[in-house]
């Protein structure tokens, strides 16, 4: 069973990070002046794991969030999605390895 939490986070977080690298290349196109402030490392723990963060936030409440375009939209609609369906097949496998065992 271990191997296949494992292998369902590994997953997962290549997936997820393959959504957020789309959204980060379509925002760099499209608004790079957001881009550039979403990406200042003001607190210095790393750009990386800042950008993630400002983006998601940005996405969910920020400047991203009130810009009406449809691709945006899309791929955060996607990402979402993404999360959810991932999560329940996650617990599904989880349940089933519960009963069966």
């Amino acid at each position: 069973m271990g191997l296949v939490i494992t292998t369902l986070m590994v997953l997962f977080v290549y997936f997820r990070a393959k959504h957020v690298n789309e959204i980060k290349a379509y925002v760099g196109e499209t608004y790079p002046d957001i881009l550039a402030r979403l990406s200042k490392d003001k607190m210095k723990i790393g750009v990386n794991n800042l950008f993630v963060i400002a983006l998601e936030e940005s996405l969910k409440f920020g400047e991203l969030s009130k810009a009406q375009d449809k691709r945006l939209q899309l791929l955060t609609k996607r990402m979402r999605d993404f999360d959810t369906r991932f999560m329940a097949v996650s617990v599904v496998v989880m349940i089933s390895y519960i009963f069966l065992s």
